[in-house]
């Protein structure tokens, strides 16, 4: 069983406090299965670090795709885990140097109100992290600036970067840190998600001030997120999708809600030029980020440079993202509907 995270509002209910200890611990008994060599190795510029297993399967005949179990726990970030979380922060910024350390020892200084990481034992190293940062608590440390900057130089569109820059100056704004290892689970998503709003909810309520209560009462969540682009177009995702194969994509627009795909049925056969130029296929590489982004007012993706890739694969980009807070309900919903949550099983 993975380690119990402390409970931060005693005054809930017998089935609430079930349904958020199971938010954190709850993966290391159903996500188990992990395929060794299912992922390549990733660029440490434009993509997060492999889960490296330690242990070998055993298996006579040593085939690539020995199916080894892996158990997930949910932790508070800790001091020890600083290296681990510098390796999965370091690219945050694409290759661009930043204050990272100054980053890490935020997200370990605020552990008791919220954040998670996962690692496979007490001793590793962490593969995931999550968590969220108020902009205006934290405006004055070099990262939050660093962060701002390299986001405002990446949009093209001047209402688009108004409308981040003005959120990013508000009252009530936090940017959500999350990153993991390239080839973790879809399953760690749910309980990752539940535990991370659940811990905002506690947070606005029992913090021993009201200024610090006041920092997790957040309207709006930003997120700058690892995504990819497929260059061959919506009709190639689409047949791919109809041979059940592949990972989420959508096209560079948000995905659409029920009643806008029910529109996009009836315009389906309208020729195939039209469903060309709907724009780039977005590739999801976390579940979450599909539905995060479904319910945002805004985004915009950019093209991470300096990889040279070939003109028919996945081309690495950047979305980023602003989520109104109360819409985060119907993105968990959908992404738990999809993926399944765990911890609410």
């Amino acid at each position: 069983m993975a380690k119990r995270k402390a409970m931060k509002q005693p005054q809930q209910d017998d089935e609430q406090q079930q349904v958020s200890e199971q938010a954190k611990q709850s993966a290391s008994e159903g996500v188990t299965d992990s395929e060794e060599g299912s992922s390549g190795s990733g660029d440490s510029d434009d993509s997060a670090p492999e889960v490296s297993d330690k242990e070998e399967a055993d298996s006579p005949d040593e085939d690539d795709f020995d199916k080894i179990n892996v158990n997930f726990e949910f932790f508070d970030p800790k001091e020890r885990d600083f290296h681990g979380l510098k390796a999965l922060l370091h690219s945050y910024l694409d290759g661009q140097q930043y204050d990272s350390s100054g980053l890490i020892d935020t997200i370990i200084a605020q552990q008791a109100s919220v954040g998670t990481v996962v690692r496979t034992g007490e001793d590793e190293d962490p593969v995931a992290v999550m968590t969220v940062l108020n902009t205006q608590q934290h405006q004055q440390q070099e990262y939050m600036g660093q962060v701002k900057q390299y986001i405002m130089s990446k949009c093209e569109d001047a209402a688009i970067k108004g409308q981040i820059s003005k959120a990013w100056d508000s009252q009530g704004t936090g940017l959500i840190i999350n990153e993991r290892l390239i080839n973790s689970p879809p399953q760690l998503a749910p309980p990752l998600v539940q535990a991370l709003f659940d811990e905002i909810c506690w947070a606005a309520e029992d913090e021993p001030t009201q200024e610090r209560k006041d920092y997790y009462k957040l309207k709006h969540y930003l997120l700058m997120t690892r995504v990819f682009s497929d260059p061959l177009g919506p009709a190639a995702a689409e047949q791919q999708q109809q041979n059940g194969a592949g990972p989420s994509s959508r096209s560079g627009k948000p995905p659409a809600g029920p009643k806008q795909q029910q529109q996009q049925q009836k315009k389906k056969h309208k020729g195939e030029q039209q469903k060309t130029a709907a724009g780039p296929v977005i590739v999801y590489v976390r579940p979450e980020d599909e539905y995060f982004h479904q319910q945002s007012t805004i985004s915009f993706t950019f093209p991470v440079e300096g990889r040279a890739v070939g003109k028919d694969e996945l081309q690495p980009m950047r979305l980023v993202l602003l989520l109104p807070a109360s819409k985060v309900k119907a993105a968990r919903s959908a992404l738990d509907a999809v993926v399944g949550n765990m911890a609410s099983q």
